[in-house]
């Protein structure tokens, strides 16, 4: 328990140093996602949600001046994921092919080795994994919507298990600086290969 905390700890403090550089995206415990609140409602893929009752719940959102197919591309090219957020990586997609529900992928996130499972993909809108690693039972959604100068795009992600509820407070400020940082890199990274505005019909 004492590597785990030591491994967050580790993740939280690398994904502060790295967000401050770029522009930050709204960040807030998805907990708080209920009516009446002003946040919005938890993110779907064709009706597949993060664990809404998971002690743990994060997401990030951010608007990237870029074309959509642009910003789907880079995020779901696992196998050159080393090239913009090396802190997740190697990478490697074991099922040939574009990402569809069954794809599995590997990735390893400061150093743990974790094996996910597509369950939904719709391109250019959203793909939601599963992500168990080291007793904690992850589901990983993003959403890509096409709106006014770019592309809203948002990460919802759940942790439960017995890791993650020996020390709540300190799982969430984990995953919540880690969504932060992997959506501050997608959007610095879409817009530096993006000509000036946003092309029509992408």
């Amino acid at each position: 328990m004492n590597a785990r905390r030591t491994l967050l700890l580790t993740m939280a403090a690398a994904a502060i140093a790295t967000a401050t550089t770029l522009s930050a995206p709204a960040v807030a415990s998805a907990h708080e996602a209920r009516p009446g609140t002003g946040t919005p409602a938890f993110q779907q893929c064709h009706g597949v949600t993060v664990d809404k009752s998971a002690p743990v719940v994060a997401r990030a959102s951010v608007l990237i001046k870029a074309p959509v197919r642009k910003v789907w591309d880079l995020h779901t090219d696992i196998d050159a994921w080393d090239t913009w957020i090396p802190e997740i990586t190697p990478a490697k997609k074991r099922t040939p092919g574009p990402l569809r529900p069954g794809s599995v992928f590997e990735w390893s996130p400061q150093g743990m080795q974790v094996t996910s499972t597509v369950t939904k993909v719709d391109r250019n809108r959203c793909v939601a994994w599963a992500a168990p690693v080291n007793g904690i039972d992850g589901v990983h959604l993003w959403t890509f919507r096409k709106v006014r100068g770019g592309v809203l795009t948002t990460t919802e992600e759940s942790w439960s298990g017995a890791p993650v509820e020996a020390d709540v407070p300190g799982n969430q400020a984990a995953l919540e600086s880690g969504l932060v940082d992997w959506v501050n890199r997608l959007k610095d990274t879409a817009e530096s290969k993006t000509d000036r505005g946003v092309h029509r019909g992408e």
